[in-house]
């Protein structure tokens, strides 16, 4: 399995804020336990810590801005948080003055409650910057909360801090960059980027930032990057989870979801998060899970579940491959039933022909809905947005991704939804993708695809070289069955390659599935520890 490197692993030494910090928790507050145990916490151990009394909300958030600041600010940092949460050290000790007053009643406590989590900094947030990673909306500070936080928050978590992206979500080949927020790295190699483009929420949870990060998923922003970072991500069955509140790509394909250190945790995020929301009319009439998706999990097993193993999708990457025959055997020691299969060569080929003309598409129209509804001073359409774009960045010439500012300069063309290519994409196509791959699944008995979740390791780092780094496909294609159908698919860690560097294996289900995938990846992830 891959480890963290001596400077993500070592006690970090306080500097004089978190001093500061760490000294202002409450009098009242239990023997301090040891930062480096409380980072390493699931949050089923969390919870437990926090009713107990064992440990306190203040400490919890004390021990992650410190590791905030001696991990990820200094140079050759991970540089995943773009901006902490200046009020989250006083959130957790209202909270923590709350449990005191319920005299014992800590057992009915939510399971995220009085827990820190990051948010990709496309998610609105109110008090801070919801800056998409760009500079033109570097002041933008909405005046509500996206569906997801509120649900989080109205749990009693806490929100740490915005973690840093892909600029706009669009990766453009530099994965993780974003004027606004710099350069993420890998914690596992400083020679390669965390993917994107929930680069930063991936980097964060990996290298113990915070116990589970947000991220967003319009083509594989969430799983590309857990994948390479050794966490579990779930993009899970469209509809789920609320999207209102986070700045769009493709609302057709655009999800919102976690990035976790286990498939336990994730579940019981996304029993979170989940829910109807009037503000995003694909959640509306939703079939929702009959009991919470965490429930079950520690006795899933892989025994007589019927996994078909997608082969399109090999010859990327050998290591990748290696570690992909060896999770399959040890899926088929287990006692799951291995079928082979070939799809038909249309979802090779997703991308150019489905996702892509879909979000050239809607880019425009829905970023514009959303910037239409930003306080006054920021901008209202593209064309404002494009003008302070260049003032701020010399034209492009400066600070920028040059291939996200070609690419919005792109969408100032007509870019609409009224067009016949998308309409038959939206009516034809993609109802009979989805159609074909649930009767295909249906026939074969099948439980789960499985497939490598990218055919390569982690991106180099732009401007870096490193020799070897191979990869002799796309490596992404996999990535795009599940936003194209709007089936769940959930990462999960299956090795290390070398240079350290985690690989990730994909479980992709039916529509409503929800519950199986997590099952299937909470079996397999105990057959790798």
């Amino acid at each position: 399995m891959h480890t963290l490197p001596a400077f993500l692993s070592s006690r970090p030494a306080c500097n004089a804020l978190m001093l500061a910090l760490a000294t202002a928790l409450p009098a009242w507050a239990a023997a301090a336990m040891p930062a480096e145990r409380i980072i390493a916490m699931g949050l089923p151990e969390l919870r437990a810590a926090l009713d107990s009394g064992a440990l306190t909300s203040a400490e919890l958030v004390a021990a992650y801005l410190q590791r905030i600041e001696s991990v990820d600010r200094p140079a050759g940092g991970t540089r995943a948080v773009l901006a902490v949460n200046g009020a989250a050290l006083e959130q957790a000790r209202a909270w923590d003055a709350q449990q005191r007053a319920r005299q014992g009643a800590a057992a009915r406590n939510a399971p995220l409650a009085g827990i820190p989590f990051l948010a990709k900094d496309n998610f609105d947030a109110v008090g801070m910057p919801n800056t998409g990673g760009s500079l033109a909306l570097a002041q933008s500070v909405p005046a509500s909360n996206a569906f997801v936080v509120q649900r989080l928050l109205d749990q009693g978590a806490i929100l740490l801090g915005k973690t840093n992206l892909s600029e706009l979500a669009a990766s453009y080949g530099w994965y993780g960059y974003s004027a606004a927020g710099g350069q993420t790295l890998n914690p596992f190699n400083p020679l390669r980027t965390a993917d994107g483009s929930s680069s930063g929420s991936a980097a964060a949870v990996a290298a113990r930032l915070a116990p589970f990060a947000l991220g967003t998923d319009t083509t594989g922003s969430i799983r590309a990057p857990a994948s390479v970072t050794g966490t579990v991500g779930m993009r899970a069955t469209m509809g789920l989870v609320s999207r209102a509140g986070i700045i769009p790509m493709s609302l057709t394909a655009d999800a919102a979801g976690a990035i976790t250190r286990s498939v336990q945790d994730q579940a019981i995020v996304l029993d979170a998060i989940q829910g109807e929301d009037k503000g995003d009319a694909s959640t509306k009439g939703m079939a929702r899970p009959q009991q919470p998706l965490a429930t079950g999990l520690a006795a899933a097993t892989l025994a007589g579940r019927r996994i078909a193993v997608v082969e399109n999708f090999d010859g990327g990457n050998p290591e990748v491959d290696a570690i992909q025959r060896s999770a399959v055997a040890a899926m088929e020691k287990a006692g799951a039933q291995i079928v082979r299969i070939l799809l038909p060569k249309v979802y090779e080929t997703l991308q150019p022909a489905v996702l892509g003309p879909i979000g050239l598409a809607e880019f425009r129209p829905q970023f514009e809905a959303y910037l239409a509804g930003l306080p006054a001073g920021q901008p209202r359409d593209l064309r404002e947005f494009m003008a302070r774009l260049e003032a701020l960045t010399d034209k492009g010439s400066r600070g920028i991704n040059p291939g996200r500012y070609k690419g919005l300069q792109e969408n100032l063309d007509t870019r609409t939804t009224d067009g016949p290519e998308y309409i038959h994409l939206l009516s034809v196509v993609i109802p009979t993708l989805r159609r074909e791959l649930g009767e295909l699944m249906a026939a074969g008995r099948y439980d789960a695809l499985f497939y490598p979740t990218l055919a390569c390791t982690a991106p180099v780092v732009p401007g870096k070289a490193d020799p070897s780094f191979v990869c002799k496909t796309y490596a992404y294609a996999a990535g795009k069955i599940s936003p194209t159908t709007g089936f769940p698919e959930i990462t999960v860690n299956a090795g290390t390659a070398a240079g350290n560097l985690p690989v990730g294996v994909s479980f992709l289900g039916r529509a409503g599935d929800d519950a199986k995938v997590l099952e299937i990846a909470a079996a397999f992830e105990r057959l790798k520890q």
